[in-house]
């Protein structure tokens, strides 16, 4: 038995070290795009110049503070990495900053990050721009922290050559660039193309300015701009008119007083407003959304819908309401068939959460804050089984054909905005 244990650990460490493995400088894609037009209208500043409004720090509890105009992480010894993230999500983007060291230490930018509990101590993961001071020169590669290690080292012997002499001092002032658009992931450090990585890992989150544990490290950043891209000219902005001109109630009349439309953010409020439904049906598609409930409340966006049946992606206060004690039935589960993963970060009630929805043939996917939370197969045997032990047994091809898209009244405030939809029909 005792060998038996030692073959089980060995094993899992070789898969530990497969995981963590740097892909092989020949299987790396070359960057050969000229650094994005960041002089072009559009770009928005994350970073006033005078304070944090905005941006909370994550993680292992490192100095920050705004100095002369810039933000300036300090290390603080025995502390696990410690984050400056933006309060807000952000998924297609070109991200431009510039950074130097005070004094030399690990650092990094992440991008469509998010966060998670682990051993009671908040972990922050993601894609993270890599800020290198060593010889070996890897500022602007990409790393995955607490994902697996490198996605994009720059260990190109002969392409990467440029772009680790990118940097010519690391107390002076450089340019690194991040554009993010779908799974195509670029970058670029004082205008010279770094990295070029294809991955499906994250489709959006928080960033967040890295101070690394270790014995020291100060690190300033300033000129923190930003200009969101157009996820897909195929997506539909659901309420681009700013009105219910698309949607109807469940019942087929017109949308009642219950829920109001301004500024694009869609807020059920009133008692009896009813469900609402979009006027087209949809079978395969790719739904984003966010959303804001209120303490205690719930609510759902269902599609495939009939007569208010259909699959619901959950909208929950999982802490105030009951339902949050059922796992199928906390947000962004696959509600009464099956629950989201645990270690889903969701934010609490009165904050904005993004969801999406993939639905393209027998396969759904929930998804919230970026990460892919749930997903069936509505052809499998599991899928039977939980269709056939919910409450959904007796209806007649339950999510399986086309159907609308709804917004649930559950008797509780909520509010959407940035509805969109992209039929994959099409």
């Amino acid at each position: 038995m005792k060998n038996y244990i030692i073959l089980l650990l060995t094993f899992a460490g070789l898969l530990a070290a497969v995981a963590q493995a740097k892909p092989k400088p020949e299987d790396l894609l070359l960057n050969t795009d000229p650094e994005p037009d960041l002089a072009q209208a559009g770009f928005v500043d994350l970073f006033d110049g005078n304070t944090l409004d905005g941006w909370t720090v994550r993680g292992g509890a490192m100095e920050f503070e705004v100095k002369e105009g810039s933000i300036v992480g300090t290390c603080v010894k025995g502390q696990p990495n410690g984050f400056l993230c933006t309060d807000k999500n952000y998924g297609d983007f070109i991200f431009t900053a510039d950074f130097k060291w005070e004094v030399l230490g690990n650092s990094g930018i992440m991008f469509r990050a998010g966060a998670r509990t682990e051993k009671g101590k908040e972990r922050v993961f993601g894609y993270q721009s890599e800020m290198d001071n060593k010889e070996r020169a890897y500022t602007g590669g990409i790393y995955g922290e607490a994902m697996g290690g490198w996605k994009y080292p720059l260990s190109k012997p002969v392409g990467h050559t440029a772009a680790r002499a990118a940097i010519k001092n690391h107390k002076e002032w450089n340019r690194v660039t991040i554009h993010a658009q779908g799974n195509v992931l670029k970058t670029w450090v004082n205008g010279v193309p770094c990295s070029h990585l294809i991955n499906d890992e994250r489709a959006e989150g928080f960033f967040g300015l890295q101070v690394h544990s270790g014995p020291q490290g100060t690190i300033h950043w300033k000129n923190i701009r930003i200009m969101e891209l157009d996820k897909d000219e195929d997506s539909v902005d659901l309420f681009a008119a700013d009105d219910f001109n698309s949607w109807q109630h469940a019942n087929g009349k017109s949308v009642g007083d219950g829920w109001t439309l301004t500024d694009g953010v869609v807020f059920r409020h009133a008692k009896k407003a009813g469900d609402i439904v979009t006027k087209q049906e949809y079978k395969n598609f790719d739904l984003t959304f966010e959303f804001k409930i209120s303490e205690g409340g719930n609510s759902g966006v269902k599609y495939r819908s009939h007569n208010h049946y259909g699959p619901e992606y959950q909208v929950l206060d999982d802490e105030r309401h009951s339902n949050g004690k059922d796992p199928n039935k906390t947000v962004a589960s696959l509600y009464d068939l099956k629950a989201a993963v645990v270690d889903k970060v969701a934010k609490p009630a009165m904050e904005w959460n993004s969801g999406r929805i993939v639905a393209k043939g027998s396969i759904l996917q929930h998804w919230l804050n970026g990460q892919l939370v749930m997903e069936v197969d509505q052809e499998s045997e599991d899928w039977k089984k939980r269709l056939g032990a919910s409450k959904y047994k007796k209806t007649p091809d339950f999510g399986s054909k086309a159907g609308r898209i709804l917004l649930q009244d559950h008797s509780d405030k909520v509010w959407y905005r940035n509805v969109m939809i992209r039929n994959l029909d099409n």
